[in-house]
């Protein structure tokens, strides 16, 4: 005769939830300008350490570039949008009407960066594309971007369907560099 097995036992382990919302894409508010000015600091150390003079590098300082990214809130036709995680501003942004330079375009991505940590995983399309749809929406049409020439990530800008509209030099930390213009002119990428 066998035994009866032993009853099953309730085991008091509860499992986390995940709690961690996917990123998201917002306006940028004024409590957010310190995070995305250490955000900015973070990616041009880590893409432009070769590129830039290291002295422009450590001249950096977070509340400085803090105050003049102020100056686009509130404006009409600028506008900042950050991308975050629940615990953290992750990258951003900036836009507004197209300054100078190339073409007949109407909005400029004067800013779009990544903290280091963030790229690679998609976070800088979505940004993109929710960047050029914000300037559509506007009426900021065509959109274009500057990147520097020697910036290892500027191809991301001709997967994300920029076309190479132009070029032209830049002073930063006093040296001139070349940059590229990406222009979506003629074609905008699908809305996310």
């Amino acid at each position: 005769m066998q035994a009866n097995p032993a009853p099953l036992k309730l085991v008091d382990t509860v499992l986390p939830l995940p709690t961690a919302r996917a990123p998201r894409i917002r306006s940028a508010g004024s409590g957010d300008l310190l995070a995305l000015a250490a955000v900015r600091r973070e990616s041009w150390w880590s893409t432009y350490r070769d590129i830039v003079p290291e002295a422009e590098l450590r001249g950096m300082d977070d509340r400085r570039t803090a105050q003049r990214m102020s100056s686009a809130l509130g404006v009409p036709m600028h506008g900042i949008l950050v991308v975050e995680d629940d615990r953290r501003p992750l990258g951003y942004a900036w836009l507004g009407p197209h300054r100078h330079g190339v073409g007949h375009h109407r909005g400029e991505i004067l800013e779009l960066y990544l903290h280091p940590s963030a790229q690679g995983r998609g976070l800088g399309r979505q940004l993109l594309v929710s960047s050029i749809w914000w300037l559509v929406d506007r009426g900021l049409h065509p959109v274009m971007v500057w990147v520097l020439a020697a910036n290892p990530a500027r191809h991301f800008y001709e997967a994300c369907g920029g076309v190479r509209a132009g070029q032209g030099p830049v002073r930063i930390g006093g040296i001139t560099l070349p940059r590229v213009a990406y222009s979506w002119r003629d074609a905008l990428p699908l809305p996310l």
